[in-house]
């Protein structure tokens, strides 16, 4: 479980880099990047085995990888969680979160519910995370934040929704999890994520999810990204349905990343669009 970082990343100038843990069940991935030099982002990812508990695949990461102990400009430790809400300022209070988070879904064994401001929709979002690897990862990482996979790309769609004027869904395919987000005008209408056991399913909820929100067959928009795969094999049977439907390939452009490299949506959106 060796991570590859650059040469010039190292103990001397590690904090001129900004940085991002990506934690998925089966997977870990590390990337970087120095603002003013536009050839600096890396990203690496290890696989991380299902059958052994997190925490114990991550004490192994972190031992044999000195990188991960560094003082950087900024280290975002992402999390992905199926299982995330957003509750309005006015109804949220940190000793309350986990109350709020029960509505919800059923508390899971050994899981941690987290808390994230997103100021501009004037809400909170909340997710869980594994108590253990969390507790960990606090112990072991150097001022770390927090945040959920699906922060990053809400506060994206958000600018690109202000100015539009038709509804704009969003399908996220990631780790065998269908996310389904909706926004007008900058205001979350939905966002909800989904397990699924085949592709049929996937145009089930989807489908579903659309006529709940009324939209607006010829005008309304809808964009994919992710697993470009399963997207690729889903879009044409939705295209049926909605008129304007497309893919949307992450790519970092700014730091000169190669352009037939994808990359998951919300490190490209952390680099690219800040949070």
């Amino acid at each position: 479980m060796i991570i590859r970082v650059p040469d010039t990343l190292n103990v001397n100038n590690s904090e001129n880099y900004h940085t991002s843990i990506r934690l998925w069940p089966d997977g870990l991935s590390f990337s970087g990047y120095i603002p003013s030099e536009k050839e600096s982002f890396f990203s690496e990812t290890v696989a991380l085995d299902r059958d052994t508990p997190l925490v114990q695949s991550l004490k192994e990461v972190f031992f044999n990888n000195e990188c991960l102990s560094y003082v950087y400009h900024s280290l975002h430790v992402i999390a992905v969680s199926e299982k995330y809400t957003l509750v309005p300022d006015s109804v949220f209070s940190e000793r309350n979160r986990d109350l709020l988070f029960s509505f919800c879904f059923q508390a899971g064994k050994n899981r941690r519910v987290l808390f994230q401001p997103l100021k501009p929709f004037g809400a909170v979002l909340l997710y869980d995370i594994d108590n253990e690897a969390y507790e960990f990862m606090i112990r072991s990482l150097i001022n770390p934040r927090f945040i959920h996979f699906m922060s990053p790309m809400l506060l994206s769609w958000r600018k690109q929704s202000v100015a539009s004027y038709p509804k704009r869904i969003y399908i996220v395919m990631q780790n065998a999890i269908l996310n389904i987000a909706c926004l007008e005008h900058g205001e979350v209408l939905f966002m909800n994520s989904f397990l699924y056991e085949s592709e049929n399913d996937i145009v089930y909820f989807i489908m579903y999810v659309c006529k709940q929100l009324s939209l607006n067959q010829l005008e309304d928009y809808m964009s994919f990204c992710g697993d470009k795969a399963i997207c690729q094999r889903i879009m044409p049977v939705i295209g049926n349905y909605m008129m304007h439907v497309d893919f949307m390939p992450y790519r970092i452009d700014t730091y000169r990343v190669a352009l037939d490299r994808e990359m998951h949506a919300d490190v490209v959106t952390l680099v690219e669009c800040g949070l």
